[in-house]
């Protein structure tokens, strides 16, 4: 078993065709909410995960899940940030409208991914992976959706700033042709941006 990964909630490790999320114990945080934490995000990210999976989302398989540890089936492939930038624009537009597509088979079953960022999408054998369900939630609110996506954008454009205007566009259209009330959640992405614009504005 070999170290591949080392976040701020769960070290991951590699062991042959499997994946094993490891949540440590954190000492700043008391011992009896540690516990409740590190077992109650371990479980409802495998329940995620599995969910995603039956909805037809392109995630790992769950394999086992324990206390504080998650087995995942392995994905080989590359993260999504780390190809974007060099694809060519066809397989950019590819790559896009599956994250878009896909965020609204999610968005449709009320799951929020919570950090929908390129480091969390993997880009594999044509295909666009999902992965780390560990801040992912249950909400029908169009804000909740509407802030998803902004994760998404906002990582867009501070990591890939050459191509984010098109690859958010392509993501953006994928997502409004599948998404329930899919106008009315880019609206409401619209209106989330107003109100950052006015906060830096008014320094507060």
């Amino acid at each position: 078993m070999r170290k591949i990964g080392d976040g701020a909630e769960a070290v991951i490790y590699r062991e042959g065709s499997r994946v094993l999320k490891k949540r440590p114990k954190k000492g700043y945080r008391h011992p009896l909410l540690d516990e409740q934490l590190r077992r109650s995000r371990t479980k409802r990210e495998a329940k995620v995960t599995a969910k995603a999976k039956a909805l037809g989302v392109n995630v790992p398989e769950v394999m086992q899940t324990s206390d504080y540890d998650l087995s995942l089936s392995f994905i080989s492939g590359k993260r999504v940030r780390d190809v974007l930038d060099s694809a060519s624009t066809k397989e950019r537009h590819i790559i896009c409208q599956q994250i878009g597509t896909q965020a609204a088979l999610l968005h449709n079953a009320g799951v929020i991914h919570g950090d929908l960022t390129t480091s969390n999408l993997i880009w594999s054998r044509g295909k666009v992976v999902f992965i780390d369900f560990g801040l992912s939630f249950h909400s029908e609110r169009v804000e909740d959706k509407a802030v998803d996506l902004h994760l998404l954008k906002e990582a867009l454009e501070s990591r890939h700033w050459r191509v984010w205007k098109e690859c958010f566009a392509a993501a953006a259209r994928a997502y409004e042709k599948k998404a329930k009330d899919g106008k009315l959640i880019l609206k409401r992405l619209e209106e989330i941006e107003t109100r950052g614009r006015y906060k830096k504005k008014g320094g507060g």
